[in-house]
């Protein structure tokens, strides 16, 4: 994303609004003023899309010097770095749900509770096959929008501040981010409340034998009381695990731990004993995030998708206005989504101490 040039633009809407932009000289693209608004909307939601992900961690956008501008003079008072690392927002949530599309009006959806009662049966030649009538119950999810309004001032754009435009748009991109991980975390947290699985074993001990014991069972209770909801086979199926940092090398511990290693003494109790303990037995992706909303001490399984569901209806929107009081663009940014989990099944809460 070339944050310069879009300030640029922001710059030349603000001072010549009825103008053409030429976006492009060597390639002859000339923007007209309908269509510099539609850029400047279209950019500034591919940068707030545009944020760290547990697979690209370390992403960073490079904003170019600016030698190359004829519109913007050289800084000489203020100082900026001219690469603005791209923070790495708490996205792992996302693994945990089921996107829902929604179309154009449709502030709604269904997640539906349904008792069909069908079973496939051997049909005679010439027989017909039975058709079976859905009942059931559904929940209704609805959307809900969320805004914030920032300035960007007369100063900022006479005095050609590119480095406050550049911490505008990051802070509001965080606290988007923010919006998103509080909301998806707060859901899981409730959900697993629902559903508690103790921490195995006795005082005395190996805490790894009692951590790989405590992830097995939490397993197994998501994957015994989903095992007959049409989710698939869920004694075999990869299932997700999220808690906080502070339990990361237990729990990375317990899920890389051999069977030489468990059995041959490097796990013991407080009597010296080898515990001669069991290994992992299922598919467990590990998740970490600071996120308030996950207890500590708390490990929480999750069967992803099915009836654990979101659905974003306005990613981002953008609107400004002229205030003439201040001489500021005021712009708003609108986000609008839904979350819900409709089956709490999919998800247990495992302690990880006594």
């Amino acid at each position: 994303m070339d944050l310069e040039r879009m300030f640029d633009l922001v710059v030349h809407i603000a001072e010549n609004s009825g103008e053409d932009y030429v976006l492009d000289k060597a390639k002859n693209i000339v923007l007209t003023p309908k269509l510099q608004r539609r850029v400047i909307a279209k950019s500034i939601q591919a940068f707030m899309q545009d944020v760290g992900t547990p697979i690209d961690r370390e992403k960073k956008v490079a904003i170019q010097a600016f030698t190359g501008s004829s519109e913007l003079p050289q800084l000489t008072s203020d100082v900026f770095n001219v690469t603005q690392a791209a923070p790495n927002f708490d996205t792992y949530w996302q693994a945990a749900f089921k996107g829902v599309p929604l179309r154009k009006g449709q502030l709604t959806w269904e997640i539906a509770d349904v008792a069909a009662g069908l079973s496939f049966e051997m049909v005679p030649e010439g027989g017909k096959a039975k058709i079976y009538s859905i009942s059931g119950s559904s929940a209704t999810v609805g959307i809900n929008k969320y805004g914030a309004g920032v300035g960007i001032t007369w100063e900022m754009i006479e005095g050609r501040k590119l480095y406050q435009f550049v911490d505008l748009m990051l802070t509001v991109r965080a606290q988007l981010n923010v919006l998103w991980a509080n909301t998806h975390y707060a859901l899981i947290a409730t959900a697993g409340a629902a559903s508690v699985v103790d921490y195995p074993g006795l005082v005395t001990d190996p805490v790894l034998d009692r951590d790989i014991g405590a992830l097995n069972n939490a397993y197994l209770e998501v994957g015994t009381v989903c095992k007959d909801k049409g989710y698939g086979d869920t004694a075999n199926m990869p299932m997700i695990c999220i808690a906080q940092p502070a339990l990361k090398g237990r729990i990375m511990h317990a899920i890389n731990a051999t069977q030489v290693e468990v059995s041959t003494g490097r796990a013991v109790g407080a009597t010296g004993v080898p515990s001669g303990g069991q290994v992992l037995n299922y598919p467990i992706i590990p998740y970490f995030t600071f996120n308030a909303n996950i207890v500590a001490a708390k490990a929480y399984m999750i069967l992803p998708g099915n009836k654990i569901q979101n659905s974003v209806y306005l990613r981002e929107l953008g609107l400004q206005e002229q205030d003439i009081s201040t001489l500021s663009q005021i712009r708003t940014y609108w986000t609008a989504f839904g979350a819900a989990i409709g089956d709490a099944d999919q998800i247990a809460r495992v302690d990880m101490a006594d």
